[in-house]
């Protein structure tokens, strides 16, 4: 797909379609329990999605028709913005509710939004302005619930989710930025400037990898030489004083004796069991099993955020954004809530349901839809 292609509008309606499919999918499959239960790496996860990403845009773009200075430029801000983006998105579907992180997420835009108004001088209406008032309200009223069933705690946002769901937003609100930037400078390489900032994301998340692996191996080293300075200086003196001669005479045959062949046998045979298993199954699932559907995962992931990436790109340029914003970020919050619902038991009060439908009208109102009437 060419920036310069031109679609019809049914074409483009079902490339939004897939877009908001391929979105939804994706902010569900990041909220799969497996990915906490294997404590994956999430360095080395969006390592493999970055490098899914790379794969199917050759695939698709048939390699790279060209490359520019900007294209690099372009390529080196969108990776660098692009391995906050994964990393933070992936922390927060994983540590919060799916229905509240996607509204957090398409909510994004309103920074976007005001960010035009100020350096592009793009006129914000009063409509628009009543639409980020009511998404910080729906924000309210999905999070606030003052008398939480004791069942319904682990629904509740943490602040290590906060946290996390705040860079999410930034990040995303950002990649909007660089795009319109973007399509404006040099629209026509947007394949190879993807390309290219995946690149950059593998780099750039390796580099972070390997220094968070030389950092927590370093404070490993220096906590093992801390415990064994005190269990010398501990049991150096004492031992000798106590346990000198009574020890060998006492325990000498006698522990030979009794703890010899029975020590071996017992602790040989439970080492055995208890290693094996864990070696070859965690959490009921063989080692095997769980390494493949962790690849699936991280390649289904690649795929689902590069296609809806890619089409939002292209559907961006191509539609009003009255029309397409609303579709998009409407219905990536509709079918995150009912994914969210129906996979992992998200329970919904009245309030928050109308949170989230005030959100989706507030969504709609930042398009300034009305302002075309």
């Amino acid at each position: 797909m060419t920036a310069e292609t031109d679609y019809t509008d049914g074409m483009q309606y079902f490339f939004l379609a897939l877009s908001v499919l391929a979105a939804a999918a994706n902010n569900t499959m990041l909220h799969l329990p497996l990915l906490k239960r294997s404590k994956v790496n999430e360095f080395v996860f969006n390592i493999g999605v970055a490098a899914v990403w790379i794969v199917l845009l050759f695939a698709v773009n048939g390699g790279v028709h060209g490359f520019s200075s900007r294209t690099a430029l372009f390529g080196l801000l969108y990776g660098i913005v692009l391995a906050g983006f994964l990393f933070c998105k992936m922390q927060a579907f994983a540590n919060g509710p799916v229905h509240l992180t996607s509204l957090v997420g398409s909510s994004s835009f309103i920074l976007t939004t005001v960010f035009n108004a100020v350096y592009w001088k793009e006129k914000v209406s009063g409509w628009q302005i009543a639409g980020i008032l009511m998404m910080l309200a729906a924000v309210f009223a999905i999070t606030w619930r003052p008398h939480r069933a004791e069942s319904d705690k682990k629904q509740k946002p943490t602040g290590k989710w906060a946290v996390y769901a705040g860079a999410f937003f930034f990040f995303s609100a950002l990649t909007g930025i660089i795009f319109r930037f973007h399509q404006a400078a040099d629209a026509v390489h947007t394949d190879e400037m993807m390309i290219f900032a995946s690149a950059v994301v593998i780099a750039f998340l390796g580099i972070l990898s390997a220094g968070s692996f030389l950092f927590k191996r370093r404070r490993r080293m220096n906590a093992e030489d801390c415990r064994g300075g005190d269990a010398n200086a501990r049991d150096g003196a004492d031992a000798n004083a106590r346990d000198g001669g009574d020890a060998n005479a006492r325990d000498g045959a006698d522990a030979n004796a009794r703890d010899g062949g029975d020590a071996n046998a017992r602790d040989g045979a439970d080492a055995n069991a208890r290693d094996g298993a864990g070696a070859n199954a965690r959490d009921g699932i063989p080692v095997r099993r769980r390494t493949l559907a962790l690849c699936a995962l991280t390649a289904a992931c690649g795929v689902a955020g590069c296609v809806y990436n890619r089409l939002n790109i292209y559907l961006s340029g191509a539609m009003a954004n009255a029309v397409f914003f609303p579709l998009f970020n409407g219905g990536n919050i509709i079918l995150s809530s009912l994914a969210g619902r129906i996979f992992f038991r998200e329970k919904l009060s009245g309030l928050q349901i109308v949170g989230i439908v005030c959100g989706m009208f507030a969504v709609i109102l930042v398009s300034d839809c009305f302002g075309l009437l």
